[in-house]
């Protein structure tokens, strides 16, 4: 989670144009703490008043303070980050984004706003708290207003060089690493005898390689992090691309980086109008080289719309769903190179579903196909009008042919195939091979491959025994009154990276094969 916050400000520090220094300024916010959903997107609304009667230049930082938890060791980790910021005269808002966290998780957040008028002065709020809960009901959302003046800056917090900063929070997380695990050492020597400590050598090395590997973790990640994102706000592809969303109108709102060195990887940037229209960029970075960069905005997707809403076959599908009482409830895009792919989701006041898929090649309509999740559902009905016929001759003529022993064969090999197929066994292999694809980077397959894994294992688990859409999996899960949640979520943004909505992300696949194996193992 401090890792998405950090990359989002880390990439607004370096877009955001340099301004230059300038009394009475005051910020406050509604409450000292705030909750938000697993996987829901932080939003803190700080409230500025300037006294003055012109705008105020200064810099504006922020610091996050995360717990790590390492086996016995636990330490805080905090990250600092500023940029020069302009407050208007009188009363603005400004809300500031913390990203998301995928897991439940508490940060701890501190603000300060530093800025020159006969002297260098600052104005501060700590100790804001930002809760990330699994249920709506853990949320204690309550109005407890913090408020701040200026005041004069100390010494201490005068303004300095960001590198000299970053040497002086590693030179601190080294030191508390080390007095911890001093702290740890001294105290098994309390607790053990001589002989026993004569014996246990080995835990000195052990907790010698734990202190490297969180180093490492502490250091390298956010280096490598750091680096890549000044690789990617520093590219000229990447600046006329943003800039050409700023024009637009459009700002910012966060980052999500997926590097695999200082200066290769995959990212996606989001913005968002202040009418709610969003926008992303979508890259490739290999060696320092932008290798794909897409653009998607809210008027590129209006654009398709219109033009599909030229195309015949559209109107007639839309014609049908209307005529028995569907209407669209969702839309999706999703883009590769020169292709453009659109979901239109409708739904009826009985619950049934359907679907509008359109495909677009280079501006042009190029397909267009309309799928109704109930005809879908009618395949076993369709089925069984079929087979009882077919069975029910069998049956009549097994009876008169007397071949009593041939009935006898075919019903013992109807279990026997059945019993050949182990669902679990395929499942892990699918699993395994997910895996596999996704240690070669192939994102897309490998995501596929473990929903495929999935949707074998419960459809098989829960009585369905044959391939299932996503949607019909979970509906049928839903009936059934198993608990789909955490499948859903898994089965969604699967379905995400596949259509290219959303980056691969190491914690999500992980969080992803974590599920399906967890499910394996409670069937068992």
């Amino acid at each position: 989670m401090i890792r998405k916050a950090i990359a989002i400000f880390s990439l607004f520090l370096l877009l955001v144009p340099i301004a230059y220094g300038e009394e009475n300024v005051i910020f406050s916010v509604p409450q000292k703490d705030y909750y938000f959903l697993v996987g829901e997107q932080a939003y803190i609304p700080l409230n500025i008043t300037n006294l003055y009667n012109k705008d105020i230049n200064g810099i504006l930082g922020y610091t996050i303070t995360q717990e790590i938890k390492s086996g016995p060791v636990h330490f805080s980790s905090s990250n600092t980050k500023s940029t020069s910021f302009q407050i208007s005269k009188g009363n603005s808002t400004i809300n500031l984004g913390f990203g998301s966290s995928d897991k439940p998780e508490n940060l701890s957040v501190s603000l300060i706003f530093n800025y020159d008028d006969k002297g260098s002065k600052i104005v501060s709020i700590e100790d804001i708290n930002i809760h990330f809960v699994e249920n709506e009901s853990d949320k204690q959302n309550k109005a407890n207003p913090i408020q701040s003046s200026s005041q004069e800056a100390s010494a201490t917090q005068q303004v300095t060089d960001p590198f000299t900063q970053q040497e002086q929070r590693i030179a601190q997380q080294e030191q508390q690493i080390q007095q911890i695990m001093q702290q740890m050492i001294n105290q098994q020597y309390v607790v053990q005898t001589p002989q026993q400590v004569s014996q246990n050598n080995p835990p000195n090395q052990d907790t010698s390689s734990l202190k490297e590997e969180m180093q490492k973790q502490v250091q390298q990640q956010q280096q490598m992090q750091q680096q890549f994102q000044q690789q990617i706000a520093t590219n000229q592809d990447f600046q006329k691309a943003n800039q050409e969303l700023s024009g637009l109108g459009y700002n910012l709102t966060s980052l999500s980086v997926n590097p695999s060195s200082n200066n290769t990887g995959t990212f996606t940037v989001s913005y968002e109008k202040q009418n709610g229209d969003k926008a992303s960029i979508q890259g490739e970075m290999s060696n320092g080289k932008m290798k794909s960069l897409q653009i998607d905005t809210a008027e590129d997707r209006q654009k398709l719309r219109d033009l599909l809403s030229q195309s015949n076959d559209f109107n007639k599908y839309l014609r049908q769903l209307q005529d028995d009482g569907f209407k669209e409830v969702n839309s999706t895009f999703s883009r590769e190179n020169n292709t453009t792919a659109l979901q239109i989701q409708y739904e009826n006041s009985r619950n049934e579903t359907a679907q509008i898929n359109a495909r677009f090649v280079n501006g042009n309509v190029e397909h267009v196909e309309l799928v109704r999740e109930q005809e879908r559902n009618l395949y076993p009905v369709y089925f069984m009008g079929v087979l009882i016929p077919l069975l029910l001759g069998y049956i009549i003529y097994n009876k008169f042919s007397g071949k009593k022993e041939q009935r006898k064969l075919v019903r013992e090999n109807i279990p026997l195939q059945e019993k050949n197929f182990d669902y679990r066994e395929e499942a892990g292999k699918l699993v395994e091979k997910a895996i596999s694809l996704y240690e070669e980077k192939q994102f897309k397959d490998a995501y596929g491959t473990a929903a495929q894994a999935l949707r074998l294992y419960l459809s098989y688990k829960y009585g369905l025994k044959r391939e299932v859409t996503n949607s019909e999996l979970i509906n049928y899960l839903k009936n059934e009154g198993v608990e789909y949640v955490k499948f859903d979520r898994c089965l969604q943004l699967t379905s995400l990276v596949e259509f290219a909505k959303h980056m691969p992300d190491d914690d999500d696949f992980e969080e992803i094969i974590k599920t399906i194996k967890n499910a394996m193992k409670d069937g068992k």
